[in-house]
């Protein structure tokens, strides 16, 4: 059985697990589990044109953790979930249903009328992007209130 590269070097660089992130003007913060050890740590990572890269040692064993653009896209994914564009198009045409016709059901549309005109219909473009967030919100894809 032949050793492999990281055996024959030491090499002690593994993947890094992600257990938080949060941003900053010119990096990130991310909150690491060392994949050899239990310890969890927290270390600053800056970004080149928006993308993470560098290794970060554990303070307990000295195994370092490789930060990657394929980490920071999976630490974001949660929080910016990615879409296809038939999602994104079938939510805005949703979004868009509820806005234009929201204010003209009963007894909506009998409160919001005032003199013939129903104060509800100048909302629409408004409340879209709220429908979209309710819509998201329903779906398990976007923040909870």
């Amino acid at each position: 059985m032949s050793a492999s590269h990281s055996e024959i070097t030491g090499d002690r660089r593994r993947p890094a697990r992600t257990v938080g992130v949060r941003g900053s003007v010119l990096g990130v913060y991310f909150t690491l589990q060392c994949p050899e050890c239990p310890h969890t740590f927290e270390v600053y990572q800056p970004t080149v044109a928006g993308l993470a890269l560098g290794g970060h040692p554990c303070p307990g064993c000295g195994t370092i953790s490789e930060v990657t653009p394929a980490t920071l896209t999976a630490a974001l994914a949660p929080i910016f979930p990615v879409f296809s564009y038939g999602d994104i198009a079938a939510l805005t045409e949703e979004a868009a249903r509820l806005a234009e016709n929201w204010y003209r059901t009963p007894p909506l549309d009998l409160v919001l009328t005032y003199q013939g005109l129903n104060l509800g219909e100048p909302a629409e473009r408004w409340l879209a992007a709220f429908f979209v967030q309710g819509l998201l919100a329903a779906s398990g894809q976007g923040e909870k209130a």
